[in-house]
């Protein structure tokens, strides 16, 4: 399980599916406050069920100018793999307060309806409990947070009271809590466990299954945000398109199988020569796509001259490859159209060389 949610792409889907839930969740716990105040109102004094309802809906204010910050940054993009891990933190931190002014609705004085309240209190605390189990399940920090700060003070409270009727709630109520507290990590484990299943799914159908580079799935994913992006910014991106020389030959001369060790050798290159931020693509059967955000033509083709040096030093092939630069006037199957024009210039000229595209 530590394994599991160490992996920064878990953490991005498990934290965005609790902001997400939390966005539904304010209406159950909106309802909760409203008929707790009303039930305090009934039960002890309007001049309390006002300021503690007051109290309550502005201990939520920070954390809901969290989950509209996080749901913002998002839409923008903001939110990364990378920096994800800190918003879980937010939300547990910006939750302790309102949970606990909820929770202090069990210290008013009842006076002779103490008991009536305490029960409306756990039926609507146990209602708000198994709605927060699906609301906070990926996160369970924030679910047992939420379930301690709302049901311990009440367990102690009946407790505290030396009368049986009391005693005898107190005891269902922790025999509740021990169960829910075995019910939770099951219940976050395994919805953690599809979380990561759907992840591999995912990431299985846009890997090339031999060299575990992207494939053309992947590739138009990327290019669905990286053209709008790039015209946007006016910040023109460039792709590489390369091509074994003679791998048909080599295939003949040593067998299949060394030709997908091969394969798999150029992909480690490809990867190893390439920043975080370029996408690596096998895009035939001995074709490579190179897509190189921020990165104009002369940068291109150092990487190129890079992947060329170290593909010289660790083999005996070589390759051909077409540069192309994106602009707004093209779209991104006329760009590759260059490239691929680019490459076949460059095998016709003799091989083992790089072709630009006019800019």
């Amino acid at each position: 399980m530590k394994k599991i949610t160490e992996n920064p792409k878990l953490d991005f889907e498990r934290i965005s599916v609790l902001y997400e839930n939390t966005n539904v969740g304010y209406f159950g716990i909106a309802a909760g406050v409203l008929f707790f105040g009303y039930i305090i109102d009934q039960l002890a004094s309007i001049d309390v069920a006002y300021p503690w309802m007051i109290a309550v809906a502005l201990a939520y204010v920070p954390r809901v100018i969290i989950s509209i910050t996080f749901a913002r940054k998002m839409k923008a993009r903001e939110i990364t793999f990378e920096n994800v891990k800190p918003w879980e933190n937010y939300f547990f931190y910006s939750s302790i307060v309102p949970f606990l002014c909820f929770s202090s609705a069990v210290f008013i004085p009842y006076e002779q309806n103490e008991f009536i309240a305490l029960l409306y209190y756990a039926v609507i605390v146990m209602t708000l409990i198994s709605g927060s189990i699906l609301t906070y399940s990926t996160s369970l920090p924030a679910i047992f947070l939420f379930m301690n700060a709302s049901m311990l003070p009440l367990i102690a409270k009946t407790f505290w009271i030396q009368e049986a009727l009391f005693n005898a709630l107190g005891l269902l109520l922790a025999i509740a809590y021990v169960l829910i507290s075995r019910l939770i990590p099951r219940q976050n484990r395994l919805l953690v466990e599809n979380i990561a299943l759907r992840i591999e799914n995912e990431h299985q159908s846009l890997t090339d299954p031999l060299t575990k580079l992207g494939n053309r799935r992947r590739l138009y994913l990327l290019i669905e945000t990286l053209v709008p992006s790039s015209v946007r910014r006016k910040d023109p991106f460039s792709i590489v398109l390369l091509d074994i020389d003679n791998f048909k030959q080599f295939n003949d001369e040593f067998g299949h199988s060394a030709g997908d060790d091969l394969l798999v050798q150029v992909s480690d290159i490809l990867k190893d020569c390439s920043r975080d931020q370029d996408l690596v693509v096998r895009y035939g059967g001995e074709e490579f796509l190179l897509v190189l955000p921020s990165t104009n033509l002369e940068s291109a083709q150092i990487l190129v001259d890079r992947v060329r040096l170290t593909i010289k030093e660790k083999s005996s092939i070589t390759f051909s490859g077409g540069i192309a630069m994106h602009s707004e006037k093209h779209s991104f199957d006329e760009l590759i159209k260059k490239a691929d024009d680019c490459l076949y210039t460059a095998k016709s000229e003799g091989r083992d060389r790089c072709i630009f595209a006019e800019p």
